[in-house]
């Protein structure tokens, strides 16, 4: 039985297929199984109710019944583009299993719970439908990593983590340690910008330098500028780059919406690497 356990979210539709397949190469490179997760849409979800009467009673069952055959559907294309994607992969069956959860996305997400990552594609993290919330429940309510597939190789070669010593950080890092273990080259991204004496403690790279060096990773530091946003310096500091490790809505999720921050940055930029991220 694999040691380790990666779960995807699948909806069924054509965009599927590359978080499929890069979760499955992942799942192998990590020996690891593969659980992937279709959310049952509430068919009460779509109702609304506008009065008593035997004919609004007779559209909603019609309502309600092309909802659950649109579902069918869904989990089947879901299921046939997972069998796919561990062929492909080179991932034996054994190791892969569909699950079809008919609980609100959030209730969903529990699943997530001894895992040690969530692989979506960037509409999940843009919030698009039941995956949408579906992944919020996951990076914030069950506080597991999450991995974006988005530009570069999986697995990743090349690795640069945003360190700031901050909890969240720690916590993508630590999801994030077989994935890293493996690459080639990994650059510690580090500011001072903004720190005050306790936070240039717990945020010097050679704190996470040394851990790394510890389970056999050397890594190098860049300092990103210090000009502008630096959600942006970080992404320019990355370029080469096949992943992002990051800390998450390190501030209240609130803050962030409001203020903007990094995480925005890093989510809004669709053509950079795929990220690593945890709250």
């Amino acid at each position: 039985m694999p040691r380790e356990r990666i779960v995807t979210c699948l909806q069924g539709r054509d965009t599927d297929a590359d978080h499929a397949y890069a979760a499955a190469k992942l799942a192998r490179s990590l020996d690891a199984g593969l659980d992937a997760i279709f959310v049952e849409p509430d068919p009460s979800n779509y109702l609304l109710w506008t009065g008593p009467g035997a004919a609004m009673a007779a559209a909603l069952t019609t309502t309600m019944e092309t909802v659950r055959a649109e579902s069918e559907r869904a989990a089947e294309a879901a299921k046939q583009v997972f069998i796919a994607a561990l062929e492909r992969a080179g991932l034996p069956a054994a190791q892969g299993r569909f699950m079809r959860v008919a609980e609100s996305p959030a209730d969903a997400a529990t699943e997530l719970r001894l895992s040690r990552l969530l692989v979506a594609c960037p509409g999940a993290a843009a919030g698009d439908g039941l995956m949408g919330d579906f992944f919020s429940a996951a990076l914030i309510e069950e506080q597991s990593p999450v991995y974006i597939v988005r530009a570069g190789q999986v697995p990743p070669e090349t690795v640069a983590i945003a360190w700031d010593g901050s909890k969240e950080a720690a916590r993508a890092v630590y999801g994030g340690a077989p994935i890293i273990a493996n690459a080639r080259r990994v650059f510690i991204l580090h500011s001072p910008r903004g720190l005050d004496y306790q936070d240039r403690r717990t945020a010097s790279p050679d704190r996470l330098s040394d851990w790394l060096s510890a389970r056999g990773k050397r890594a190098e530091t860049v300092e990103v500028s210090e000009e502008g946003d630096i959600g942006e310096a970080l992404l320019d500091a990355s370029k080469g780059a096949d992943l992002i490790v990051a800390g998450a809505y390190g501030h209240s999720r609130l803050r962030e919406f409001v203020f903007g921050g990094v995480t925005r940055t890093l989510l809004r930029a669709a053509e950079g690497p795929s990220l690593l991220l945890a709250h």
